[in-house]
C-alpha cells in the first residue's frame, strides 16, 4: 500500500520510544511528526492536517485518552489509537466504548502489528475521503439533474397545451408524451434518473421471459412507465407515507390512482390498451387488490405481470412498508401469496431476472442480516444508516474483520441494532 499521502502524529513523552516507531514506519514513506506531549500534540494538529494520531496511554500532565478526546472532539476524522502496558488495557477499552479512540495496542509492541494497524486506520481514511468524494459529486450530478428535471417540466407544460390543441400532433408524438410524463412521475415520486434506469432494466427482463406479441409488449411497457401517473394529483399526506401507514380514510383515496391514470390515459388513443392495464395492475388474483375487486379470470395476463414486478418494488424502496424490505425478504413475501395474490410464474420469472442482472450488476438483489452474522468477504448492498439517517457506511464496502467490528462498536455506540443489507 502507497501510504505517501497519508501523516501520522506519535505522542510520547519518551523521545525512545518515538524514535524506535519512527524507525519502524519508515518504509511507509508517510510524512512523520512526533510530539512529547499532548500539548505538543495539540499544536502539531493546529499546524498540519493529521490522518492518525498514535499516543502513549501514561503521560504527564495530560493522559493519553483525554488528549486523544480531545481530539476526537477537535478532529473527529482523525484516527486515533492509543499505546498501553498491559495495567491500562481496561482504560483502553472503555474509551473505545465511549468513542475517543479507535483501537489500542501493547507495549512493548510487535512491528508487524502496528504497521497492520497503521495500514488499516489509513484504510479508513481514504474510505472517508472516497465517500466525501462521492458525496460531492452526486450533489452535483443531483444538482445538474434538478436543472433538468425543471427545463423537462416547462417543457412538459408547452407539449401540454400543443397537444390540446391539435389531436393529429399527439398521434405522432405520443411516445415522446409517455417518456416526458414517465420523468415527471418519477420526479414527483422522488425517484432519481439511475433507479429508473435500473427498474426498467429489471421489468424488461421479466418480461421478455414471458410470451407476449410486440403490439403487446409495446403496452405493457406504457403501462409500466405510466403505472403511477394517477399519483400526480395525490397530495404530499398521500404519498409520503407507506401504504400501511394510511389511515383507512387515505387508503380509500389512494386506491382511485389506478382509475385516475386510466381516465387520464384513455383520452389518448394509441395508449387505450395501457390505460386497460394500469386499470388493473392493484388488482389481486383472489379479489382483494383495488379498485374493483377483480379475480383472477378477470385481470389480464398482462396486468398480472405488472402487479408482480410494481409490487416487488413498492416492497423493496419502502413504499408499502415504511421499512424497506431487501430483495430476498421481498420475494420470500411474494412467493408466500403466489397462489393466492400473484401468478407465480411471473414471480418465479422476477426471481430469475433478479439473479441474472445483479451477476451482471445491473440490479440490487440482496438480503438483511444482523451485526453478528457479518462475515469477512460480504458486500454491503445499501448505505448503511443510522436510525436518524445518518451514513454509516457505502454501499459496495466489503466487509474485514476491522470494518466489521467497527459495525459492532457503532451498534454498542448508538444503542441501536443496524439493519445490514448485503449482496445475494
Amino acid at each position: 500500500m502507497d501510504c505517501s499521502e497519508f501523516t501520522i502524529l506519535l505522542v510520547d513523552d519518551e523521545a525512545a520510544v518515538l524514535s524506535s516507531l519512527k524507525r519502524l514506519m519508515r518504509p511507509l514513506k508517510c510524512t512523520l511528526y512526533t510530539a512529547e506531549s499532548a500539548a505538543l500534540g495539540i499544536e502539531v494538529l493546529e499546524q498540519h492536517p493529521i490522518d492518525l494520531v498514535i499516543s502513549d496511554m501514561r503521560m504527564p500532565e495530560t493522559s493519553g485518552d483525554q488528549f486523544l478526546a480531545d481530539v476526537a472532539e477537535r478532529w473527529p476524522a482523525t484516527e486515533r489509537v492509543v499505546m498501553t502496558g498491559y495495567a491500562d488495557t481496561q482504560a483502553a477499552i472503555d474509551a473505545i466504548n465511549n468513542g475517543r479512540i479507535s483501537r489500542f495496542m501493547s507495549k512493548p509492541w510487535d512491528d508487524a502489528d502496528v504497521i497492520n494497524v497503521v495500514q488499516k486506520s489509513f484504510e479508513l481514511t481514504n474510505l472517508r475521503r472516497m465517500n466525501e468524494r462521492l458525496v460531492r459529486d452526486n450533489a452535483d450530478k443531483q444538482a445538474r439533474l434538478e436543472q433538468l428535471n425543471q427545463s423537462l417540466e416547462k417543457t412538459i407544460e408547452q407539449r401540454t397545451l400543443q397537444l390540446q390543441k391539435n389531436h393529429e400532433q399527439l398521434i405522432n408524438s405520443y411516445r415522446s408524451t409517455v417518456r416526458m410524463f414517465s420523468a415527471l412521475i418519477a420526479r414527483r415520486l422522488g425517484q432519481n434518473a439511475e433507479q429508473g434506469v435500473s427498474l426498467n432494466k429489471l421489468f424488461l427482463a421479466v418480461v421478455n421471459q414471458a410470451q407476449i406479441d410486440r403490439k403487446d409488449l409495446k403496452q405493457l411497457y406504457y403501462a409500466w412507465q405510466l403505472r403511477n401517473l394517477g399519483k400526480l394529483s395525490f397530495d404530499d399526506e398521500l404519498l409520503k407515507p407507506a401504504y400501511t401507514d394510511m389511515t383507512p380514510i387515505q387508503q380509500r383515496r389512494f386506491h382511485q390512482h389506478p382509475l385516475l391514470a386510466h381516465a387520464s390515459i384513455s383520452l389518448v388513443r394509441p395508449l387505450y390498451g395501457a390505460g386497460e392495464i394500469i386499470r388493473q395492475h392493484k388488482e389481486y388474483l383472489d379479489g382483494s387488490g383495488y379498485p374493483n375487486g377483480l379475480s383472477e379470470d378477470d385481470i389480464t395476463p398482462a396486468a398480472q405481470l405488472l402487479c408482480v414486478v410494481n409490487d416487488f418494488v413498492e416492497l423493496t424502496n419502502g413504499r408499502y412498508q415504511a421499512q424497506a424490505m431487501s430483495t430476498a425478504a421481498a420475494l420470500d413475501y411474494m412467493r408466500g401469496y403466489a397462489h393466492e395474490r400473484y401468478n407465480a410464474e411471473d414471480v418465479e420469472r422476477l426471481n430469475v431476472a433478479l439473479e441474472t442482472l445483479s451477476q451482471e450488476g445491473e440490479a440490487l438483489h440482496d438480503r438483511v442480516i444482523r451485526s453478528s452474522d457479518m462475515a469477512v468477504g460480504m458486500t454491503l448492498s445499501r448505505d448503511l444508516l443510522s436510525a436518524q439517517g445518518v451514513l454509516l457506511l457505502s454501499a459496495g464496502q466489503v466487509l474485514d474483520d476491522l470494518t466489521i467490528q467497527r459495525v459492532i462498536d457503532m451498534e454498542i455506540n448508538l444503542a441501536e441494532i443496524l439493519k445490514i443489507y448485503i449482496d445475494q
